[in-house]
Protein backbone atom coordinates (compact mmCIF):
# COMPACT_ATOMS: atom_id res chain seq x y z
CA UNK A 1 0.00 0.00 0.00
CA UNK A 2 1.31 3.36 -0.79
CA UNK A 3 -1.07 5.67 0.59
CA UNK A 4 -1.00 5.91 4.49
CA UNK A 5 -4.27 5.87 6.47
CA UNK A 6 -5.03 7.63 9.52
CA UNK A 7 -8.04 7.32 11.75
CA UNK A 8 -10.36 10.19 12.02
CA UNK A 9 -11.42 9.71 15.76
CA UNK A 10 -14.52 12.21 17.20
CA UNK A 11 -15.07 11.66 21.24
CA UNK A 12 -13.27 8.39 20.96
CA UNK A 13 -15.55 7.17 18.09
CA UNK A 14 -13.86 6.37 14.24
CA UNK A 15 -15.73 8.87 12.21
CA UNK A 16 -13.35 8.71 8.78
CA UNK A 17 -10.03 8.56 7.84
CA UNK A 18 -7.04 10.41 6.13
CA UNK A 19 -5.67 8.95 3.05
CA UNK A 20 -2.80 10.68 0.39
CA UNK A 21 -3.33 13.99 2.80
CA UNK A 22 -7.12 14.13 1.91
CA UNK A 23 -9.49 13.76 4.41
CA UNK A 24 -12.82 11.40 4.74
CA UNK A 25 -15.52 11.71 7.27
CA UNK A 26 -18.39 9.73 7.49
CA UNK A 27 -22.10 9.91 7.65
CA UNK A 28 -23.98 6.94 9.21
CA UNK A 29 -20.60 4.97 9.28
CA UNK A 30 -20.36 5.62 5.16
CA UNK A 31 -17.84 7.34 3.22
CA UNK A 32 -18.39 8.81 -0.57
CA UNK A 33 -15.73 8.84 -2.35
CA UNK A 34 -14.53 8.86 -6.06
CA UNK A 35 -11.88 5.91 -6.71
CA UNK A 36 -8.95 8.51 -8.34
CA UNK A 37 -9.04 9.81 -4.25
CA UNK A 38 -8.14 6.46 -3.07
CA UNK A 39 -5.11 5.41 -5.48
CA UNK A 40 -2.74 3.34 -3.22
CA UNK A 41 -5.74 2.65 -0.33
CA UNK A 42 -6.05 -0.94 0.15
CA UNK A 43 -9.53 -2.15 0.99
CA UNK A 44 -8.21 -3.57 4.01
CA UNK A 45 -7.36 -0.62 5.30
CA UNK A 46 -10.98 0.49 5.59
CA UNK A 47 -11.40 1.09 9.36
CA UNK A 48 -13.81 -1.35 11.25
CA UNK A 49 -17.54 0.29 10.98
CA UNK A 50 -17.06 2.14 8.10
CA UNK A 51 -17.96 1.96 4.87
CA UNK A 52 -17.16 3.21 1.90
CA UNK A 53 -19.63 4.27 -1.50
CA UNK A 54 -18.78 4.07 -4.95
CA UNK A 55 -21.20 5.53 -7.65
CA UNK A 56 -19.61 4.36 -10.55
CA UNK A 57 -22.48 2.23 -13.14
CA UNK A 58 -23.38 0.66 -10.33
CA UNK A 59 -23.65 1.29 -6.76
CA UNK A 60 -21.26 -0.47 -4.10
CA UNK A 61 -20.70 -0.34 -0.14
CA UNK A 62 -17.42 -1.56 0.43
CA UNK A 63 -16.18 -2.94 3.76
CA UNK A 64 -12.20 -3.96 4.53
CA UNK A 65 -11.74 -6.88 6.92
CA UNK A 66 -7.90 -6.50 7.21
CA UNK A 67 -5.69 -9.05 6.04
CA UNK A 68 -8.56 -10.98 4.86
CA UNK A 69 -9.29 -8.22 2.32
CA UNK A 70 -12.82 -7.39 2.45
CA UNK A 71 -16.01 -7.34 0.80
CA UNK A 72 -18.55 -5.64 -1.34
CA UNK A 73 -22.78 -5.38 -1.15
CA UNK A 74 -23.60 -4.48 -4.71
CA UNK A 75 -26.43 -2.98 -6.35
CA UNK A 76 -27.74 -3.14 -9.98
CA UNK A 77 -30.42 -1.62 -10.60
CA UNK A 78 -32.37 -1.91 -13.95
CA UNK A 79 -35.39 0.71 -15.21
CA UNK A 80 -38.17 -0.37 -15.99
CA UNK A 81 -39.07 2.29 -18.64
CA UNK A 82 -35.74 1.94 -20.40
CA UNK A 83 -35.96 -1.98 -20.42
CA UNK A 84 -35.21 -2.81 -24.02
CA UNK A 85 -33.98 -6.34 -23.88
CA UNK A 86 -35.99 -9.52 -25.64
CA UNK A 87 -36.55 -11.19 -22.56
CA UNK A 88 -38.65 -9.50 -19.92
CA UNK A 89 -36.97 -7.91 -16.64
CA UNK A 90 -38.70 -10.18 -14.33
CA UNK A 91 -37.36 -13.31 -16.48
CA UNK A 92 -33.42 -11.47 -16.94
CA UNK A 93 -33.27 -11.06 -13.04
CA UNK A 94 -34.75 -14.57 -12.12
CA UNK A 95 -32.05 -15.56 -14.96
CA UNK A 96 -29.48 -13.39 -12.88
CA UNK A 97 -30.34 -14.56 -9.48
CA UNK A 98 -29.49 -18.13 -10.97
CA UNK A 99 -26.07 -17.01 -12.45
CA UNK A 100 -25.46 -15.68 -8.90
CA UNK A 101 -26.17 -19.04 -7.70
CA UNK A 102 -24.24 -21.06 -9.38
CA UNK A 103 -21.29 -19.18 -8.93
CA UNK A 104 -22.07 -19.30 -4.69
CA UNK A 105 -22.19 -23.08 -5.20
CA UNK A 106 -18.69 -23.63 -7.44
CA UNK A 107 -16.95 -20.52 -5.86
CA UNK A 108 -18.25 -19.61 -2.56
CA UNK A 109 -16.83 -15.96 -2.99
CA UNK A 110 -20.62 -14.75 -3.71
CA UNK A 111 -23.53 -14.42 -1.73
CA UNK A 112 -27.21 -13.57 -3.22
CA UNK A 113 -28.76 -10.97 -0.89
CA UNK A 114 -31.95 -9.58 -2.19
CA UNK A 115 -34.42 -8.56 -5.10
CA UNK A 116 -36.71 -6.09 -5.14
CA UNK A 117 -39.00 -5.16 -7.60
CA UNK A 118 -40.04 -1.54 -7.58
CA UNK A 119 -42.74 0.61 -9.52
CA UNK A 120 -39.86 2.11 -11.40
CA UNK A 121 -36.95 -0.38 -11.01
CA UNK A 122 -36.05 -3.82 -10.75
CA UNK A 123 -33.09 -4.17 -8.12
CA UNK A 124 -30.87 -6.82 -7.60
CA UNK A 125 -28.22 -6.93 -4.84
CA UNK A 126 -25.58 -9.54 -3.44
CA UNK A 127 -22.26 -9.45 -1.50
CA UNK A 128 -18.82 -10.00 -3.43
CA UNK A 129 -15.45 -11.35 -1.22
CA UNK A 130 -12.24 -10.53 -1.85
CA UNK A 131 -10.71 -13.05 0.71
CA UNK A 132 -6.93 -11.08 0.01
CA UNK A 133 -5.96 -7.52 1.05
CA UNK A 134 -5.70 -5.39 -2.17
CA UNK A 135 -5.81 -2.04 -3.72
CA UNK A 136 -9.43 -0.53 -3.82
CA UNK A 137 -9.02 0.12 -7.64
CA UNK A 138 -8.05 -3.61 -7.84
CA UNK A 139 -10.92 -4.70 -5.85
CA UNK A 140 -12.99 -2.68 -8.63
CA UNK A 141 -11.93 -4.11 -11.30
CA UNK A 142 -12.46 -7.41 -9.43
CA UNK A 143 -15.61 -6.77 -8.72
CA UNK A 144 -16.75 -5.51 -12.48
CA UNK A 145 -15.44 -9.07 -13.76
CA UNK A 146 -17.84 -10.95 -11.45
CA UNK A 147 -20.67 -8.67 -12.76
CA UNK A 148 -19.66 -9.12 -16.54
CA UNK A 149 -19.30 -12.99 -16.03
CA UNK A 150 -22.52 -12.91 -13.93
CA UNK A 151 -24.34 -10.87 -16.94
CA UNK A 152 -22.52 -13.21 -19.48
CA UNK A 153 -24.02 -16.33 -17.45
CA UNK A 154 -27.47 -14.74 -17.09
CA UNK A 155 -27.72 -14.56 -21.00
CA UNK A 156 -26.89 -18.05 -21.38
CA UNK A 157 -29.43 -19.09 -19.25
CA UNK A 158 -31.83 -16.87 -21.30
CA UNK A 159 -30.79 -18.05 -24.24
CA UNK A 160 -31.57 -21.53 -23.46
CA UNK A 161 -29.46 -24.08 -26.19
CA UNK A 162 -27.69 -21.54 -28.19
CA UNK A 163 -24.29 -19.38 -27.24
CA UNK A 164 -22.58 -16.68 -29.75
CA UNK A 165 -19.63 -17.73 -31.55
CA UNK A 166 -18.85 -14.24 -31.19
CA UNK A 167 -17.51 -15.23 -27.75
CA UNK A 168 -14.50 -17.45 -29.56
CA UNK A 169 -12.93 -14.23 -30.42
CA UNK A 170 -12.25 -12.37 -27.25
CA UNK A 171 -10.02 -13.63 -24.81
CA UNK A 172 -11.26 -12.76 -21.68
CA UNK A 173 -14.51 -12.79 -22.61
CA UNK A 174 -13.85 -16.54 -23.97
CA UNK A 175 -12.75 -17.10 -20.89
CA UNK A 176 -15.05 -15.29 -18.63
CA UNK A 177 -18.15 -15.99 -20.21
CA UNK A 178 -17.86 -19.42 -21.67
CA UNK A 179 -14.78 -21.30 -19.72
CA UNK A 180 -15.57 -20.79 -16.56
CA UNK A 181 -19.42 -21.28 -16.46
CA UNK A 182 -18.47 -24.47 -18.35
CA UNK A 183 -15.87 -25.64 -15.63
CA UNK A 184 -18.43 -24.89 -12.96
CA UNK A 185 -21.19 -27.08 -14.40
CA UNK A 186 -19.08 -30.02 -14.64
CA UNK A 187 -18.72 -29.46 -11.21
CA UNK A 188 -15.11 -28.42 -10.28
CA UNK A 189 -15.11 -26.04 -7.35
CA UNK A 190 -12.73 -22.74 -6.68
CA UNK A 191 -13.08 -21.72 -10.54
CA UNK A 192 -10.50 -18.82 -10.64
CA UNK A 193 -9.96 -16.56 -13.41
CA UNK A 194 -5.99 -15.37 -13.04
CA UNK A 195 -5.40 -11.58 -14.74
CA UNK A 196 -2.61 -10.76 -13.30
CA UNK A 197 0.98 -10.68 -14.81
CA UNK A 198 1.98 -13.12 -11.74
CA UNK A 199 -0.31 -16.18 -13.14
CA UNK A 200 2.62 -18.23 -13.91
CA UNK A 201 1.26 -20.30 -17.46
CA UNK A 202 -2.40 -20.52 -15.45
CA UNK A 203 -4.58 -18.01 -16.93
CA UNK A 204 -7.61 -20.22 -14.86
CA UNK A 205 -7.62 -22.64 -11.77
CA UNK A 206 -10.08 -24.69 -10.18
CA UNK A 207 -10.15 -28.35 -8.01
CA UNK A 208 -11.86 -31.31 -7.51
CA UNK A 209 -12.00 -33.60 -4.60
CA UNK A 210 -11.56 -37.00 -6.22
CA UNK A 211 -12.99 -40.49 -5.03
CA UNK A 212 -10.17 -41.13 -2.71
CA UNK A 213 -11.49 -37.84 -1.36
CA UNK A 214 -7.75 -35.46 -2.33
CA UNK A 215 -7.80 -32.27 -3.85
CA UNK A 216 -6.66 -32.51 -7.58
CA UNK A 217 -5.45 -29.26 -8.84
CA UNK A 218 -6.15 -27.96 -12.35
CA UNK A 219 -4.68 -24.99 -14.50
CA UNK A 220 -5.45 -23.62 -17.77
CA UNK A 221 -3.90 -21.90 -20.52
CA UNK A 222 -6.00 -20.03 -22.34
CA UNK A 223 -6.04 -18.80 -26.44
CA UNK A 224 -8.17 -17.44 -28.71
CA UNK A 225 -8.34 -19.27 -32.42
CA UNK A 226 -6.30 -21.91 -33.49
CA UNK A 227 -2.85 -22.83 -32.46
CA UNK A 228 -0.39 -24.08 -34.89
CA UNK A 229 2.87 -26.25 -34.63
CA UNK A 230 4.42 -24.48 -37.29
CA UNK A 231 7.32 -22.40 -35.61
CA UNK A 232 6.06 -19.18 -33.97
CA UNK A 233 5.83 -17.42 -31.39
CA UNK A 234 2.85 -18.27 -30.03
CA UNK A 235 3.65 -22.30 -29.66
CA UNK A 236 6.76 -21.20 -28.40
CA UNK A 237 5.50 -19.08 -25.38
CA UNK A 238 2.97 -22.02 -24.26
CA UNK A 239 5.69 -24.58 -24.67
CA UNK A 240 7.62 -22.31 -22.29
CA UNK A 241 4.80 -21.24 -19.66
CA UNK A 242 4.48 -24.98 -19.12
CA UNK A 243 7.46 -25.79 -17.13
CA UNK A 244 6.44 -22.48 -14.86
CA UNK A 245 2.69 -23.41 -14.29
CA UNK A 246 3.63 -27.05 -13.01
CA UNK A 247 6.98 -25.22 -10.36
CA UNK A 248 5.43 -22.45 -9.53
CA UNK A 249 1.91 -22.49 -7.13
CA UNK A 250 -0.82 -20.92 -7.35
CA UNK A 251 -1.93 -18.89 -4.43
CA UNK A 252 -5.72 -19.87 -3.21
CA UNK A 253 -7.84 -16.76 -2.05
CA UNK A 254 -9.94 -18.52 -0.10
CA UNK A 255 -8.30 -20.81 2.10
CA UNK A 256 -4.78 -18.86 1.81
CA UNK A 257 -3.11 -21.58 0.95
CA UNK A 258 -0.18 -22.59 -1.74
CA UNK A 259 -1.30 -24.95 -4.11
CA UNK A 260 0.56 -26.48 -7.19
CA UNK A 261 -1.10 -28.14 -9.90
CA UNK A 262 -1.10 -31.61 -11.20
CA UNK A 263 -2.88 -31.39 -14.61
CA UNK A 264 -2.54 -28.55 -17.08
CA UNK A 265 -5.23 -28.31 -20.14
CA UNK A 266 -4.67 -26.29 -23.26
CA UNK A 267 -7.99 -25.20 -24.12
CA UNK A 268 -8.17 -22.87 -27.20
CA UNK A 269 -11.56 -21.11 -29.07
CA UNK A 270 -9.89 -23.01 -32.16
CA UNK A 271 -8.24 -26.24 -33.64
CA UNK A 272 -4.66 -27.33 -33.15
CA UNK A 273 -3.48 -27.61 -36.48
CA UNK A 274 0.37 -28.74 -37.88
CA UNK A 275 0.62 -31.16 -35.48
CA UNK A 276 0.51 -28.44 -32.62
CA UNK A 277 -0.11 -31.43 -29.77
CA UNK A 278 2.44 -33.63 -30.22
CA UNK A 279 4.85 -30.78 -30.77
CA UNK A 280 3.99 -29.61 -27.71
CA UNK A 281 4.06 -33.17 -25.94
CA UNK A 282 7.53 -33.48 -27.39
CA UNK A 283 8.97 -30.26 -26.05
CA UNK A 284 7.47 -30.67 -22.62
CA UNK A 285 8.43 -33.50 -19.87
CA UNK A 286 4.97 -33.09 -18.01
CA UNK A 287 2.54 -36.29 -18.55
CA UNK A 288 -0.19 -34.53 -17.46
CA UNK A 289 -1.33 -31.98 -19.94
CA UNK A 290 -4.43 -32.21 -21.82
CA UNK A 291 -5.98 -30.57 -25.56
CA UNK A 292 -9.61 -28.87 -24.82
CA UNK A 293 -10.55 -27.23 -28.55
CA UNK A 294 -13.48 -25.57 -29.71
CA UNK A 295 -14.95 -29.18 -30.89
CA UNK A 296 -14.36 -30.79 -27.61
CA UNK A 297 -15.53 -27.54 -26.13
CA UNK A 298 -18.96 -28.21 -27.54
CA UNK A 299 -19.43 -31.68 -26.57
CA UNK A 300 -18.84 -30.54 -22.94
CA UNK A 301 -21.57 -27.41 -23.39
CA UNK A 302 -24.13 -30.14 -24.93
CA UNK A 303 -23.35 -32.69 -21.96
CA UNK A 304 -23.31 -30.23 -18.98
CA UNK A 305 -25.09 -27.19 -19.83
CA UNK A 306 -27.02 -28.70 -22.93
CA UNK A 307 -26.16 -25.64 -24.79
CA UNK A 308 -24.60 -25.29 -28.35
CA UNK A 309 -22.66 -22.60 -30.49
CA UNK A 310 -24.38 -20.85 -32.77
Amino acid sequence: MTGKVAVIKDQGQVTGFKVNGKEFHAEDGLVEADIEDLKGFNIGSIPKNLGIVLFEDFETFIYGEGKRGGYACISLSYSKKYWEHKFGIGQYANAFKQAIEIREKANRDIHFDDFQDQDAAVIIAFTVFTFEDMPIDEALKKFREIIKELEGNTERILEGEEISSELLDNEPTFTIELLLPLFRSMGFIDVKYNHSKREFGKDVTFSEIDKFGVRRNYGVQVKVGDLSGEAGAEIDKIIAQIDDAFKIPYIDTTSKERRYISDLIIGISGRFTNNAEDKIIEKVHQRNIYFLNIDKIQELLTKYMKKKLK
